[in-house]
């Protein structure tokens, strides 16, 4: 009953076509001939059905058994030096093949999985993948990082996890048009950041993917490069307007006296200077931009050099200014230095700057200290001043060309405002740091780090 019951439908299969065969049979042999043939046609079928499957399972039976024995049978004639038999061994042969495909499948595909999921993990590029369901199905440590995701995240509604209102509509908005969308975002928190997103849906498993770029940088020096052009274009045009003023003036003969007449040229001059000043610096930062960062790749003209030396004489081109301005100038240099391997006319150019600049913000009667130390084998080198100081939000951008804290007080007391940038670039081109250390008022602290660099 239990075989009936298992080929029920083949058997009952067999009995329609026992009567289709009935049914062809002669006319005028009587209801009881089809009957007969009909019932025996379904004997025959249900016989064979038996003899089949009582083949089949025989024979899985057998390969069970010889599975199970297998390990004993071996072990057995190893230590009776017998043959296992062909059966088994067939057996045993296309069973551990086909458990050596599935496990060599198995390795390669976790094996790239971990691949795929290592390169996911290590890209700068935040990626995160959202279902059709629009739940989180995989978040980098990037995208974690730029939105503040955390791990308890996955199989969340995204909405509910990436909490930016601009990501949100450019995923709706691709959705809509059923097409990749790009957008530039910005993130408040957990600090201010810029980001290009590209969101597209995956052509195979119509899953979101959403990459993020960090620009930041990018548009950090976008709008340096913004500012250069407009501050390089005001600090030309200024000078410039003057002199073509007094220009007129002179043509028009729209002075009185001689010492009038001297006083417009004067003017014309100093203007004339300033404008040559500006081409000047504008010259050696390009050259200074242009030479490279790595101190090895950028070594023309690098010689030894005696720090104490080249300090006294770097400050020694600006008595007149400290004399004129009323600003004491005290020297600390450590005993001992060893020459240092620099380029003589850059490290004098940078202590010039560094000096000259903190005593043009220096008061009368303040004070200026340059200090030279040697330090875990590392040039230490501070110009400290007793000045106006820095308002810490202007201390990051300092360095930046034409950058002025205070532009009226800046033009007042002089400069192209391109001093800070050169010194910058050529503490880089020597493989070194700068940093300053300011408070409003109370003066300010410029630390140059040069590492001696190696023979």
């Amino acid at each position: 009953m239990k075989i009936f019951r298992k080929h029920f439908l083949y058997l009952l299969c067999l009995a329609a076509a026992a009567a289709l065969l009935a049914m062809l049979l002669p006319p005028g042999r009587g209801i009881l001939n089809y009957i007969v043939c009909v019932a025996a046609f379904t004997a025959f079928g249900f016989v064979l059905s038996w003899i089949i499957e009582r083949g089949i399972l025989k024979d899985f039976s057998r390969i069970s058994k010889a599975l199970e024995l297998l390990p004993e049978k071996q072990k057995k004639a190893r230590k009776t030096g017998r043959k296992v038999s062909d059966f088994d061994t067939g057996v045993s042969i296309s069973i551990s093949e086909l458990s050596e495909r599935i496990s060599l499948q198995m390795q390669s595909t976790e094996r790239e999985g971990n691949q795929l999921k290592s390169i996911i993990e290590s890209m700068r590029e935040g990626v995160i993948v959202i279902s059709r369901e629009e739940n989180l199905l995989l978040v980098n440590d990037a995208a974690k990082e730029m939105f503040a995701i955390d791990d308890a995240a996955i199989g969340r509604p995204y909405v509910e996890t990436v909490r930016n209102p601009d990501l949100q509509r450019l995923i709706s908005r691709m959705k809509q048009k059923k097409k990749s969308a790009t957008q530039e975002i910005s993130v408040l928190y957990p600090q201010e950041r810029s980001y290009l997103v590209s969101a597209r849906v995956s052509p195979r498993y119509r899953e979101i993917v959403v990459v993020i770029f960090d620009i930041t940088e990018f548009k950090k020096l976008e709008r340096m490069k913004a500012d250069f052009v407009a501050n390089v274009s005001h600090e030309l045009r200024t000078p410039l307007t003057s002199i073509k003023g007094y220009i007129e003036t002179l043509l028009d003969r729209s002075y009185d006296t001689n010492e009038e007449k001297k006083h417009f040229l004067e003017i014309m001059e100093e203007n004339t200077d300033r404008l040559i000043a500006i081409a000047s610096d504008l010259l050696v930062l390009s050259e200074l931009e242009s030479g490279g960062t790595d101190p090895l790749d950028s070594g023309k003209g690098h010689e030894e050099i005696d720090i104490g030396e080249t300090i006294i004489r770097s400050v020694g081109s600006l008595d007149s200014l400290f004399s004129r301005k009323g600003v004491n100038l005290s020297l600390e240099i450590e005993d001992g230095l060893l020459p240092y391997r620099a380029n003589r006319f850059l490290v004098e150019r940078m202590l010039i700057n560094l000096v000259e600049n903190s005593a043009k913000y220096t008061p009368e009667n303040g004070s200026v200290v340059v200090r030279a130390s040697a330090l875990n084998g590392t040039l230490r080198i501070e110009i400290e001043d007793n000045g106006i100081g820095i308002p810490p939000e202007h201390q990051e951008r300092i360095f930046e060309r034409f950058y002025r804290v205070d532009k009226n007080r800046s033009r007042e007391i002089g400069g192209t405002g391109l001093g800070l940038s050169i010194v910058k670039h050529i503490v880089i081109q020597h493989g070194g740091t700068i940093a300053v250390r300011s408070a409003e008022g109370e003066g300010s602290t410029f630390t140059v780090e040069l590492p001696r660099p190696e023979k």
